[in-house]
């Protein structure tokens, strides 16, 4: 979930998904995750990834979460947590906005320190 939030913006103009028409597999995906429906979320998820690799990209979801890479931490780091705990949420240098929101509902990130 951690990239669809990430990426929300690319996913709706690979998929053409102007998010009107809650009948699309990424707005299914949104609506389960806003009411916390995480059996929908896990079919929904495969549905986005599907039809992201039927619109050309290949990796899909699942191929951009298995090539992310964990970085060691070094001193504190600052991390910005998913304020309704569907994902990992985003480090520093993936955060583009002040203060940083969700993609999904549009709620302030939860900043924190990694040790």
């Amino acid at each position: 979930m951690a990239y669809v939030c990430r990426a929300l913006d690319e996913i709706r103009s690979t998929l053409g998904d102007d998010g009107t028409d809650p009948s699309t597999p990424l707005q299914r995906l949104l609506a389960a995750v806003h009411n916390g429906d995480e059996p929908t979320m896990a079919v929904c998820l495969d549905e986005v990834h599907n039809a992201l690799q039927a619109a050309a990209d290949a990796l899909g979801i699942y191929g951009n979460v298995r090539n992310f890479q964990v970085l060691g931490v070094q001193g504190l780091e600052v991390v910005y947590r998913c304020p309704i705990k569907r994902c990992h949420g985003r480090t520093s240098a993936e955060v583009d906005s002040e203060p940083p929101l969700c993609s999904v509902n549009g709620q302030e990130l939860n900043r924190d320190l990694l040790p």
